[in-house]
């Protein structure tokens, strides 16, 4: 469900620059992508993202036949390889980067990554499930590093890489697959030109896996998807414009984690 977004976009002024075009997988191995045609058929492709609930096989391989940087957030399910080796110790995949929680900058192409991990909380013996609160908290720790991107680029985050959607925006009705009431708030905030997520199984092709929420493209990228991510540097200001005033923290309050009850509605 696309919302209106009544804020002017602060990007309006800005100058376009060259897209990225990224490769970004999902919740399922495609046998079009786990192939040794990849390197040929995707040589264009500069940047590798995943959405989650995969082993840390095929990561590996597309880290090493692409030969490009791959960043990742965990999903939902504890089987997955990507968390649990043989021996039941955690395992991640070697030469990727774990962007759970995070907020980096890809030196390669100087997008600005973020990502969150997981799913809604639906039992209680999986790893990587989350409550709202959990997310909440996760946003808090980020924002500063947020507030400093806005201050410094122009943009406090080019792509939020995440397991599940925002609530309402191309999620599902059953508990384990509805999105997270938090996402919102985090779009609203930092506005990301992209939210990449996984989680939710597309089979039917006639089904949008492109949605708007606020200033953020939101794509289900499940199996995968190649996206062009269109870049925007900051409008020059004027001679003699006045340096911009500090940018607030978006809301003073406690860590959400510490609060043992549910977060408001948003």
């Amino acid at each position: 469900m696309t919302e209106p977004d009544p804020d002017p976009d602060p990007d309006q002024d800005a100058v376009p620059q060259r897209a990225v075009r990224a490769l970004a997988v999902s919740d399922q191995i495609d046998q079009r992508i786990y192939s040794a045609s990849v390197r040929q058929r995707m040589a264009d492709v500069e940047i590798v993202f995943s959405c989650g609930d995969l082993p840390a096989r095929y990561l590996e391989f597309l880290a090493d036949a692409l030969d490009k940087p791959v960043y990742y957030v965990l999903g939902n399910h504890a089987e997955e390889l990507t968390r649990q080796g043989e021996q039941g110790q955690r395992y991640l995949p070697a030469g990727c980067t774990d962007l759970g929680g995070k907020v980096l900058r890809d030196p390669a192409t100087g997008l600005i990554l973020a990502g969150i991990p997981g799913s809604p909380k639906y039992c209680e013996d999986e790893p990587e499930q989350y409550s709202e609160w959990q997310i909440f908290a996760m946003m808090i720790d980020m924002a500063p590093r947020l507030l400093w991107n806005r201050w410094r680029h122009g943009r406090a985050l080019d792509v939020l890489i995440t397991h599940s959607p925002p609530r309402d925006v191309g999620d599902r009705p059953d508990k384990p697959h509805r999105g997270f009431l938090a996402l919102r708030r985090f779009l609203r905030w930092f506005r990301p030109r992209y939210q990449l997520h996984g989680h939710v199984h597309l089979y039917d092709r006639s089904q949008s896996h492109v949605r708007r929420f606020a200033a953020t493209e939101v794509v289900n990228v499940y199996p995968y998807q190649v996206v062009d991510l269109e870049r925007l540097a900051p409008p020059v200001p004027e001679v003699g414009a006045a340096a911009p005033a500090p940018l607030a923290a978006p809301l003073a309050t406690p860590r959400a984690a510490e609060l043992g009850r549910e977060p408001p509605a948003w």
